[in-house]
């Protein structure tokens, strides 16, 4: 399960954050800074956008990570639940995955139907991790890029914050106020594939 809130921000802010060393009683801890070559996939007909799932395969240097997103639930904080299957692979056919839910619930939605590229996201993340008490509680990202789709696109400048296996939607929670008191955030409700798909659909 993903537990995440979405924000769109400035540049000046995102490099703001990007030099702070705490916010409010979370230490910050910088994990890496990467580039991302995100490409989505569905069937001709959209049969994965109509269950609103996503299929993303995500690269990074030469690593490649598949990712099977379903529908979002926004809570009444604007953090959004989801089911997320993640694992390693460049292979979009749910055929060649290892056996396993993901790949069964990914079969299942496309009933045999071949998969080809939807759009494409290129992005430079910076992912910080938000202690306390010697644990790390939510992922911070910070995000600059473009959503290609078709002959659209669109920038990218936000920040995510992502509870981690020690945190909680509390820790989120507290991170997004000590925000709120910093800069300007803006909660983003739509998710980057939810954007893309818009723009394929602009004339």
């Amino acid at each position: 399960m993903e537990v995440e809130a979405k924000y769109k921000v400035s540049a000046a802010d995102l490099d703001r954050l990007a030099a702070l060393s705490a916010l409010g009683p979370y230490m910050l801890r910088t994990m890496a800074a990467e580039h991302q070559r995100n490409t989505y996939y569905d069937s001709a007909d959209g049969r994965l956008a109509q269950a609103r799932y996503g299929l993303r395969v995500r690269q990074i240097g030469n690593r490649s990570i598949i990712t099977l997103k379903g529908p979002a639930r926004l809570d009444e904080n604007g953090i959004h639940h989801r089911a997320e299957f993640e694992f390693p692979g460049a292979d979009p056919d749910p055929a060649h995955w290892p056996a396993g839910p993901a790949r069964d619930l990914a079969q299942a939605l496309l009933l045999g139907a071949p998969v080809r590229p939807l759009l494409t996201i290129e992005m430079t993340r910076r992912i910080i991790h938000a202690m306390r008490d010697g644990r790390d509680r939510v992922e911070i990202c910070l995000d600059r890029g473009t959503i290609y789709a078709g002959r659209n696109q669109a920038p990218i400048c936000e920040l995510e914050l992502e509870v981690l296996p020690d945190g909680s939607v509390y820790d989120l929670t507290e991170l997004a106020s000590a925000l709120r008191s910093l800069i300007k955030i803006i909660p983003e409700r739509q998710s980057k594939l939810e954007r893309g798909m818009a723009l394929l659909q602009r004339r």
